[in-house]
């Protein structure tokens, strides 16, 4: 990415519909940036000093990841030799520091939306663990935990046409009239045996140095960079439920499961407050009140993409297209 296609985090960009400003050097491209008309929330990312970890002293040594929180509700988050994390009680700062000399680019690349998440969740709001491609000018959404294939699902709508609105976390914005989806960071995380599939060989950035999972920015022309309303979800099958599956179904699901899909695909489980149980549950009720959710399974192999994003392509413009009435007779 050139200079000319970047912008900074202190240029005051709007990423996932939050205004995030700051003196950390992370750049997005500026196809995701600006792309509502009033942020969600606004959050600065600073450079942490030693002050800014003081409370958390005691996890210096931990080889494990750390979440921690002082007496004063700062929250401490801690990647072994990658980096630490301090952010506000109400959300609105996150200090960051890195370890064992880890490159600005893995904050970038992996850990940012991680973090963005928790203040966010501070600040009232409840990311989900989701891909989401726009077809027809709605959006659709693949539920699912990390090795779950959003992203590989999401690369092949892309590759056939599709624009992506955002991999791995979604945010969304009640309005009126329904729930919007916001524009991510413009890049798509993938393995190296999903990367061959649709980047050079050799390109991307690695997450990390412990990783060979890699970050790729996405053409302009293959990013959705307005919201757009959520229409559809999908939930992904587990690893282990694809090993004993031999076609490709989708299935609709009550309002209830859907709600509990929801719950258990936010993007933070480490904040358990009473509060934000409560608000969690409200959002994943009123999100399945109002977006059509269903059951995706298949079998494992990438050999199977092309026939999986077949079916979800005609099962989706079925939906979108055809009258509730008529749907409801079938």
């Amino acid at each position: 990415m050139s200079a000319a296609d970047a912008v900074v985090v202190a240029d005051s960009q709007s990423i996932y519909g939050v205004r995030v400003t700051g003196d950390v050097p992370i750049r997005f491209s500026r196809s995701a940036g600006n792309t509502t008309t009033r942020p969600l929330a606004e959050v600065s990312v600073i450079d942490g000093d030693d002050r800014a970890f003081a409370s958390f002293a005691a996890h210096r040594a931990s080889d494990e990841f750390v979440f921690d929180e002082d007496a004063n509700g700062t929250a401490y988050l801690r990647w072994p030799h990658l980096y630490e994390f301090a952010v506000a009680p109400d959300g609105s700062r996150i200090a960051c520091r890195p370890l064992d000399g880890s490159d600005v680019s893995v904050l970038q690349n992996f850990l940012f939306g991680q973090v963005l998440a928790v203040a966010l969740v501070r600040q009232g709001l409840e990311p989900l663990h989701a891909a989401v491609v726009v077809m027809d000018d709605a959006a659709i959404g693949f539920l699912g935990d990390c090795t779950y294939g959003k992203s590989t699902l999401l690369a092949s709508f892309v590759e056939a046409g599709y624009r992506a609105l955002t991999d791995d976390m979604l945010i969304l914005d009640r309005r009126q009239e329904g729930f919007r989806a916001l524009p991510g960071s413009g890049r798509v995380k993938l393995q190296v045996d999903s990367a061959r599939l649709f980047f050079a060989r050799g390109s991307g950035e690695p997450l990390t140095p412990f990783t060979q999972k890699r970050s790729f920015e996405l053409d302009r022309s293959k990013q959705q960079r307005a919201s757009v309303p959520l229409r559809l979800l999908y939930v992904l099958p587990a690893p282990a439920e694809r090993d004993n599956t031999r076609s490709i179904e989708i299935r609709p699901v009550s309002r209830t499961v859907a709600v509990r899909e929801l719950v258990a695909n936010t993007f933070t489980t480490h904040i358990v407050s009473r509060e934000r149980l409560a608000r969690q549950f409200e959002h994943a009720t009123s999100i399945a009140s109002s977006v059509d959710a269903f059951e995706l399974r298949y079998p494992t192999g990438l050999d199977y993409l092309p026939a999986i994003r077949r079916a979800v392509v005609e099962h989706a413009q079925r939906r979108l297209t055809t009258p509730d009435s008529v749907l409801e007779s079938l």
